[in-house]
């Protein structure tokens, strides 16, 4: 755990057995700050999303691609002033803003590691709305933004929700007796939604169809060119890519990493046929984002590459991907 904002002491009291709505410290994730005269134009050359499309009440969606399509990383994007602000999982924010340095000599543009400045948080559960409007935000739609008093809270999807709060608002926030919960609970709602990030063993090795960004409104087809986008152009318009992102269910008290093999079964024997993105267990609940084969069905017995050979259940995305 690398932050400033939450302490050991009120990390360890963090439940994973909360019941309705509940905010989530999400230290594992940071946010990069973009400033500089072509900062807009610096990123709608780098990134899928189109940054003509960024307003004051919404954020974007998108990844940011090598030179051969495959994702650096995929984040949330938002306007604070001048300023741009990307949050996402640590391992793939530093992948980009790595990269994102190197050209950006080029530009008039900057970056800042936003850690100092603020920290992120996840609500959701069944009332998560209620407990938005507690906290003093207007409720936005799937897609929108609201701020209050110099914090952005982005709505995701229905009753799921990324905060970025303002330091001192963090730590003074972690004193009160809100329903807090543990990171993992607001992440196996992410992968109920059909969302993901980039882990470290992942980072440089899918594209972004193979997280299914395409129907999450994380990539433009109109907005012209950007790194990656032949590839990512092509497999949508000629086809190729023969792969997606599921998600997959256990009763087990297993916590997969990312890149983990998942095997199917072809008559008597099993073999890899994808790998975990994401994984968080709830009270011996196992849920799974995971790549496979885009002809998969839910009638193909799927385990986990391991000792236990966990056996794999689908469960519906709540999107069509085709």
């Amino acid at each position: 755990m690398h932050t400033s904002w939450l302490t050991a002491e009120q990390y360890a009291s963090l439940s994973s057995t909360v019941t309705g709505a509940f905010i989530a410290p999400l230290p594992a994730f940071d946010s990069l700050l973009i400033s500089g005269a072509d900062n807009r134009k610096y990123l709608q050359g780098q990134t899928t999303c189109d940054l003509d499309s960024l307003t004051d009440d919404n954020f974007l969606h998108g990844a940011h691609c090598d030179a051969k399509g495959k994702m650096w990383s995929q984040f949330y994007l938002a306007s604070i002033g001048e300023q741009l602000v990307t949050v996402a999982f640590r391992d793939e924010l530093n992948a980009s803003a790595t990269q994102w340095k190197k050209f950006g000599v080029f530009s008039k543009v900057s970056f800042e590691a936003g850690q100092q400045h603020y920290a992120v948080f996840g609500i959701g559960g069944g009332d998560a709305n209620s407990l938005v409007s507690k906290l003093g935000f207007s409720l936005p739609q799937p897609g929108g933004l609201s701020r209050h008093q110099g914090a952005l809270l982005m709505a995701l999807a229905q009753h799921h929700f990324l905060l970025l709060m303002p330091l001192n608002d963090a730590k003074t926030l972690m004193t009160t007796s809100l329903p807090f919960a543990a990171p993992n609970v607001w992440l196996a709602q992410h992968i109920q939604h059909g969302f993901s990030y980039l882990e470290q063993e992942l980072i440089g090795a899918l594209v972004p169809q193979m997280l299914n960004l395409q129907a999450l409104n994380a990539i433009s087809f109109t907005k012209g060119c950007y790194i990656g986008q032949e590839t990512v152009a092509r497999l949508k318009y000629r086809g190729g890519n023969k792969r997606a992102a599921y998600i997959l269910q256990a009763d087990t008290t297993e916590l997969p990493a990312a890149g983990t093999d998942i095997e199917l079964q072809l008559g008597d024997n099993w073999r890899r046929s994808g790998q975990v993105v994401n994984a968080a267990n709830i009270n011996n609940t196992l849920w799974l984002i995971a790549v496979l084969p885009n002809d998969i069905t839910p009638a193909d017995p799927l385990r986990l590459s391991s000792e236990s050979a966990t056996a794999l259940r689908f469960v519906p995305l709540p999107y069509s991907i085709n």
